[in-house]
């Protein structure tokens, strides 16, 4: 668990933060200071293991700012969290690598400080790239971006950074991109980019010190989403860069809303077969062998009977649970409705198929889901389509054939038929 660290005086605000902070965030564990001497002895114990604090200015015990300052030396991300307004110390702080500096002067700072802090935290999963032929101005860049927990990578020319987005284009989500490079300029850069990548996936931020201003306008018509200058503040960095990210993040869940089952979260019948046409097509090319497997929980109707249709949907939701922990991510998995499900697999042997469907049935059979007062136990049956599928219509009728004879032979058994 990522572990953040508050430091104010007031219980309000500390017990305002802790249950806030969780809430959105289910793996935080939130550390409480009221005086600088706990927060000295927190940091103490959980010494490089504090992923970001935030900081009242003013405590009963140390002179103001001095608790910031602490955090600061230990290198943990810090956002100042205060009631003093005074732009001096402001600006002095944040040029000490504090990440933000918030007033509290109404309800709403203490949800932009929870807002802020929450985002800091996503970013240990995001991936940024820097292109630029300046070893200097990416150090600068690098830094910035890592005390906002982004993970960085560097590319020193266009072409360097189109090998490395190849290779690394599910982890990446932004890219900062230099003007002036030598072979491909920036903005050459950015309609290649924009040729593959479209905007809702990849933020393209422009950065260049030069005083042109069509250079801008050149970026911008090239698919850019946003610019930055040379040099840049990092306060201007930090919002720009979080804009970005909370605009990719929307679009993503607005296609989860359009491609995703709303009870389990798994994909649903149409992004199954939209996505299947694609991994047809380069089987085929390949002459791999697929398997589809439809999956159905036996004797659905009785859970529901006998405990309800809340628990059914429990049951259901443990589909996607169990199936998560033996799955590859590149598995495709979808729910179909009700109590079934579909997986497509690809480049997969018989033997390997076989062994891997047994392994699924017999952890639903084994399975246990701790209700209120009673353990809820329940197995299913497999059909499974093996072979160098070309159609999908076609094999998942092969795959409900051999549904259909696992349930007449008395389910919680695995039916594979050869395509």
């Amino acid at each position: 668990m990522k572990k953040i660290l508050i430091i104010d005086d007031c219980p309000t605000i500390l017990k305002a933060f802790e249950i806030k902070i969780v809430e959105a965030n289910k793996d935080i564990q939130i550390l409480s200071a009221s005086t600088y001497s706990q927060a000295n002895e927190l940091i103490r114990q959980n010494k490089n293991k504090i992923y970001a604090a935030i900081v009242d200015l003013n405590l009963p015990d140390c002179k103001s700012g001095k608790a910031a300052l602490l955090t600061n030396s230990h290198k943990i991300p810090t956002i100042v969290f205060t009631g003093t307004d005074d732009e001096n110390l402001k600006s002095l702080l944040l040029k000490k690598d504090i990440l933000d500096y918030i007033q509290k002067d109404s309800p709403d700072s203490i949800q932009y400080a929870i807002d802020f802090i929450t985002r800091v935290i996503r970013n240990n999963t995001t991936t940024a790239i820097i292109v630029d032929d300046s070893k200097l101005s990416r150090q600068i860049f690098k830094t910035d971006l890592e005390k906002l927990r982004i993970n960085v990578l560097e590319a020193c020319d266009a072409q360097e950074a189109l090998d490395i987005i190849k290779t690394n284009e599910k982890q990446i989500s932004l890219v900062l991109i230099d003007y002036y490079m030598p072979n491909m300029d920036g903005v050459q850069l950015t309609k290649i980019l924009r040729k593959k990548y479209k905007k809702d996936t990849l933020s393209i931020i422009a950065i260049s010190g030069t005083e042109d201003e069509t250079v801008l306008t050149k970026f911008i018509k090239a698919g850019a989403n946003d610019f930055l200058a040379k040099p840049h503040k990092f306060e201007e960095l930090n919002v720009r860069i979080h804009s970005n990210l909370d605009i990719l993040e929307l679009f993503q869940k607005t296609k989860d809303l359009a491609n995703r089952d709303f009870l389990t979260g798994a994909y649903n019948r149409r992004y199954f077969f939209e996505t299947c046409e694609a991994i047809l097509k380069k089987n085929i090319k390949q002459k791999s062998n697929i398997a589809l497997i439809t999956i159905d929980i036996d004797n659905f109707k009785t859970i529901n009977d006998n405990y309800g249709h809340n628990i059914g949907d429990i049951a259901i939701k443990e589909v996607i649970i169990i199936l998560a922990k033996i799955l590859k991510p590149s598995d495709l998995l979808a729910r179909f409705g009700g109590e079934e499900f579909c997986i497509l697999i690809e480049d997969i042997t018989l033997k390997d198929a076989e062994i891997l469907f047994e392994k699924i049935r017999l952890n639903f059979e084994l399975n246990k889901i701790k209700l209120k007062e009673v353990f809820l136990k329940y197995t299913v049956s497999l059909g499974v389509a093996h072979g160098k599928i070309k159609n999908i219509n076609d094999a998942l009728k092969i795959s409900d054939n051999a549904l259909y004879e696992a349930k007449k032979q008395g389910r919680n058994r695995v039916i594979v038929h050869q395509v």
